[in-house]
């Protein structure tokens, strides 16, 4: 069988081919675009109810930070006033028995 008799049949093969790789290519192609598109858009919409939970957030960590700091200070100030008066005490104590 010569070759020229089977050439177009190659040819429309490779035509084929190529159609079938374009269509593969940009079917998922025009899906990424398009999910990237609205994926962008749906990230601009979030943007504010974020920033609001951002702010509620750290508004909370804020409070809960102060309140934590106040039920600390209670017994750092016990013990600091219970040194103060011992280390007082000592020192009055010791200056009363050198005398």
């Amino acid at each position: 069988m010569e070759a020229t008799v089977l050439a177009p049949w190659r040819d429309l093969a490779v035509v084929w081919l190529a159609l079938l790789t374009m269509i593969f290519v940009a079917v998922p192609g025009v899906v990424f675009f398009f999910a990237l598109r609205y994926l962008r858009r749906f990230k601009r919409w979030l943007r504010m109810p974020f920033l609001n939970a951002q702010v509620w957030a750290l508004r909370i960590q804020q409070g809960t930070a102060r309140a934590a700091e106040r039920v600390a200070n209670v017994p750092i100030a016990l013990h600091s006033a219970g040194a103060r008066a011992t280390v007082t005490a000592r020192g009055v104590i010791g200056y009363l028995r050198n005398k």
